[in-house]
């Protein structure tokens, strides 16, 4: 059985400086997780994940700004919101040169200019960015072989000496490898579903994962888990800090998942239907 990487409760730390130790044990730290895990309405097969899942989700936060990604389309009607995780459904514009050189550029979190991170990244090769980022993925997994840490935020160099950490490690440290190979790189806060997590069955735990530009639309790597699918719901889009994930744990404790629907390749909402190979009532 894979170790669980989900994300800490780390999410709490929009203040936290680097290396900083939040909780006491994992212990504590785990019990605080639980108390962010979302039910969801359906178990979700891993067949279901690998294609398009739409989530109606309801929350008390009716300003929240839910992000456009390529991979997903948001819509929202008062306290409810719909959201569709898909390959490509997503309408999010194209970045500015801005931002990508911004999403280049090191910063105190993701230190993609550390000798030993620029040299960890060079070992990656490929000609597209997609080959890359397959290996870079594959690269942090072999390395990040210490133990699950959920007591602190630390940022990608420190991941890379201890190899030690949860998602948040794995998400910075392949961040920065990413922009140490020159592809700009951002970080996803968001849920993540696994079908059992500390315990809990088939429910949606606080998860951290990476975005890359293609050079044509920005797409998902997950270290942590080993891919992204249709099972990872993004809450905000940042740039490594803990400050990035400032309101998405207040977002989390207040939201329901109601609905998760299968949705067929060129389906219709109209004509979208739920099968028991897609999602079934947890049992």
């Amino acid at each position: 059985m894979r170790p669980f990487r989900f994300l800490g409760f780390t999410l709490l730390a929009a203040t936290a400086h680097a290396g900083e130790v939040l909780y006491d044990s994992n212990a504590h730290a785990e019990r605080a997780i639980r108390g962010l895990l979302v039910a969801s309405p359906y178990k979700i097969s891993e067949r279901a994940r690998a294609g398009t899942i739409r989530y109606t989700v309801e929350h008390a936060d009716a300003a929240w700004n839910w992000p456009e990604t390529g991979e997903q389309h948001v819509e929202t009607r008062g306290d409810r919101t719909t959201l569709t995780i898909c390959g490509d459904c997503g309408r999010e514009a194209a970045p500015s040169a801005d931002e990508l050189k911004r999403h280049l550029a090191p910063n105190a979190w993701v230190d993609g200019d550390d000798r030993a991170i620029r040299a960890f990244a060079r070992k990656a090769t490929g000609r597209t960015v997609e080959a890359r980022m397959s290996a870079l993925v594959l690269a942090v997994q072999k390395h990040m072989n210490g133990a699950i840490d959920y007591r602190r935020y630390a940022t990608a160099t420190e991941a890379f000496a201890s190899r030690e950490g949860d998602c948040t490690e794995f998400a910075v440290l392949l961040a920065a490898a990413a922009r140490a190979r020159g592809i700009p790189a951002r970080i996803v806060a968001g849920l993540a579903y696994d079908s059992r997590f500390l315990g809990r069955p088939h429910a949606f735990g606080p998860h951290m994962w990476v975005q890359v530009w293609t050079g044509e639309r920005w797409r998902s790597y997950d270290a942590a888990l080993g891919r992204f699918d249709a099972g990872h719901v993004a809450l905000r889009l940042g740039d490594g800090s803990p400050q990035d994930t400032y309101g998405v744990t207040r977002l989390i404790s207040r939201l329901r998942i109601v609905d998760a629907a299968g949705v067929l390749p060129a389906q219709t909402s109209a004509s979208r239907e739920r099968t028991t190979d897609s999602a079934e009532p947890p049992h």
